[in-house]
């Protein structure tokens, strides 16, 4: 298997905040909508919160084989087998994942910018972009997402200068008409959001930090940053409509980016869109970088090749695009990929670090 070089810290916040930003901000507002009501955004900030919880349990977990990716560690705490099983479902896991935002931002596309052209012609360009990008190592895929971290701050900004009109803070109100209830649902839900802090998973032992705190420091950023941006936009779109339209509207940013007009510039919703591709493109490459590094660890002498596994995964998601073309039906597979995540990278990882320390696994010097 191919080593891998060591990251900056500056390179993991890069990566994190745009593998965490995906297509959830397009419609988060809208589905937070539909759950918390006028409490979206206090949804949305919760669930950043329990993002920060599981963030510190994975960063606690990889604490104990400081020099081992999860993938090689893996073994030591439950098993070859059984070991080799979990690879195979977190390689299944991401390369679902990389399958579903493909479908999501192809979705989004077609209806607010190629109307005519074919679904399987957008899916294919993204995938081979994705696919090229994922047979690279981590500090490649590094270099290119803090090359692309600028279209982070160039669509917040778009967001924000945009939507700062006509707000009505009246429709945030009430708070909390029916109790709690709807917010810690609408935070589950959510959560999904902030999946991608568990490439610390795989990153762990090849970020280059002074410490440990350094470290759990360093991602608490990347989350806190993605945080910042999610409440922002939940608050701009629950200001800028009522609850009934948030209700109706399935991407009420790129709306607003649509009604917002300048004399120099002029459809800044096909400009967000175009500057999204950078980020969506991120974030299925990642996926598919660490769903190919699982299906490679089945093996610990390695099973087979990179690119090999990478256009594996990317004929499959091809082929699996022509069964998922209707909407409703992409929606129900996201409902599904998001139980999923809570368990993937939240329940899942509990479990194993609780083996970890009943069974007093530990291999800090290996």
């Amino acid at each position: 298997m191919r080593k891998e070089e060591t990251i900056t810290g500056r390179q993991l916040i890069s990566l994190v905040i745009m593998v965490q930003l995906g297509t959830e901000i397009i419609s988060l507002p809208h589905g937070e909508a539909e759950v918390a009501g006028h409490d979206a955004w206090l949804a949305v900030l919760l669930s950043g919160l329990a993002a920060q919880a599981g963030i510190v349990l994975i960063w606690w977990l990889g604490s104990r084989y400081p020099a081992r990716n999860f993938y090689a560690y893996l073994p030591l705490i439950v098993g070859k087998p059984i070991g080799a099983c979990i690879k195979l479902l977190y390689g299944s896991y991401y390369a679902l994942s990389g399958l579903l935002l493909t479908l999501l931002y192809t979705d989004i596309i077609k209806r607010w910018v190629f109307l005519l052209t074919p679904r399987w012609a957008i899916i294919l360009m993204l995938l081979i972009v994705c696919g090229y990008a994922a047979t690279s190592t981590l500090k490649k895929l590094a270099y290119v997402s803090q090359t692309f971290i600028f279209y982070y701050f160039i669509s917040f900004m778009l967001i924000v200068f945009s939507g700062i009109y006509g707000l009505d803070v009246r429709n945030l109100l009430p708070v909390l008409p029916d109790g709690w209830y709807p917010v810690m649902k609408g935070a589950y839900t959510a959560f999904s959001a902030f999946v991608g802090y568990d490439l610390l998973l795989y990153a762990y032992p090849y970020v280059k930090t002074q410490s440990k705190k350094k470290l759990l420091l360093t991602i608490s950023l990347a989350n806190a940053c993605t945080v910042v941006y999610d409440v922002m936009v939940c608050l701009i779109c629950s200001m800028k409509f009522s609850l009934a339209q948030l209700k109706v509207i399935p991407e009420p940013i790129i709306f607003i980016l649509k009604s917002y007009q300048l004399e120099t510039l002029q459809s800044i919703d096909i400009l967000f869109l175009i500057f999204y591709v950078g980020i969506i493109s991120t974030t299925i490459y990642v996926y598919f970088f660490l769903a190919a590094k699982a299906f490679l660890h089945l093996r610990s002498q390695g099973l087979g090749k990179q690119h090999v596994w990478v256009w594996a995964i990317v004929c499959v998601c091809f082929i699996g695009g022509f069964f998922l073309t209707k909407r409703s039906a992409i929606l129900q597979f996201s409902s599904i990929q998001d139980k999923l995540s809570i368990i993937m990278i939240a329940i899942l990882p509990l479990i194993l670090l609780l083996i970890s320390k009943l069974r007093g696994t530990r291999r800090s010097g290996i």
